[in-house]
């Protein structure tokens, strides 16, 4: 049975978010999402968040109920699963039941970007946390998209239970509206929501809870290992140890984050994950290459990753 997350689970957590597999025929395709999952939660990672990478923004709601029923089967009973809705009002609103009678207990709102507004966004959630009934995840994709103060106010009413932090920046040292977020609610709702690119200053730095991650559901354990070096101060190694998913976003930067993540997948031997939902598209053959490329490298560090995972666990065993 799903549980409501806790900041301690967020803390102890890359948060995955995963494509989803579609059938030619845009069905989902339930045995390719299993294998995805189920790679993910074999490299230790047991939270899944669907949303962006999983192009729900176009599903409509029958669709939606069954690919959220498809991940639900698959899931293991201590992997904890977010969803997501929206992200325009009436769609949210038409999914909020959907999801609560699935028995999800983590939704996130995805961020609109035209038409709203920063109160018009803080009246839109509260409406929609009390229809489902239980505090959302608020995606902040752009700059003011809520204001840090009613933000706080979300979080203390508990119509908002965390916040993943996605506004992009050239250089994430310098970001005046994530200073404004933090002063205003603190490090303890808040994930570093864009890959690996800005999480040297996120987590290294500012020190955020944990971070969302694509390029995870290839490489789980590194992830994972990632997340642990930045969260015991050993930045130096961290950086290091994070190269490969930095380039994969360098990747997914110039040919489009949803369309590089889904077919990489397939390109690296987890899953046939087939077609993206109109009104996103495949990547033309042509410009697979260097998705392989960084598929291949993120795979090595994978293994490395294993290999150092299981000398460790030998050495602590006193073999």
């Amino acid at each position: 049975m799903q549980q409501a997350l806790t900041q301690a689970d967020y803390a102890s957590s890359v948060v995955a978010v995963p494509p989803i597999a579609l059938n030619t025929d845009y069905s989902v395709n339930a045995s390719a999402n299993e294998a995805i999952i189920k790679h993910i939660e074999g490299g230790g990672v047991d939270i899944l968040l669907y949303g962006g990478n999983a192009n729900l923004y176009h599903f409509g709601l029958d669709d939606y109920r069954a690919a959220m029923e498809a991940i639900k089967a698959a899931a293991a009973p201590t992997t904890h699963l977010i969803t997501s809705i929206g992200p325009d009002f009436g769609k949210a609103s038409a999914q909020v039941p959907i999801a609560r009678n699935l028995g999800f207990k983590n939704v996130m709102v995805l961020p609109t970007n035209f038409p709203a507004d920063p109160a018009g966004v803080a009246n839109g959630v509260r409406k929609l946390a009390d229809a489902f009934g239980s505090g959302l995840i608020l995606y902040l994709k752009r700059e003011s998209y809520a204001d840090p103060d009613e933000l706080a106010k979300l979080i203390a009413e508990g119509a908002v239970s965390f916040v993943k932090y996605a506004v992009e920046k050239l250089d994430a040292s310098k970001d005046t509206y994530l200073d404004a977020v933090l002063s205003a609610v603190g490090t303890d709702h808040l994930a570093s929501g864009m890959g690996e690119t800005p999480i040297q200053d996120h987590l290294g730095q500012r020190k955020l809870t944990t971070y969302t991650s694509g390029a995870v559901c290839i490489a789980p354990v590194a992830a994972t290992e990632l997340l642990t070096l930045y969260k015991t101060g050993r930045s130096a190694a961290a950086l290091e140890l994070s190269q490969p998913f930095l380039e994969f976003e360098k990747v997914r930067l110039n040919l489009g984050g949803l369309q590089v993540l889904h077919d990489g997948l397939r390109l690296s031997g987890i899953a046939d994950t087939g077609p993206l939902m109109p009104m996103v598209s495949n990547l033309p053959g042509e410009k697979l290459k260097p998705v392989q490329a960084a598929v291949d490298a993120l795979k090595s560090a994978e293994k490395q990753a294993v290999l150092r995972a299981s000398i460790a666990e030998k050495r602590t065993a006193g073999l």
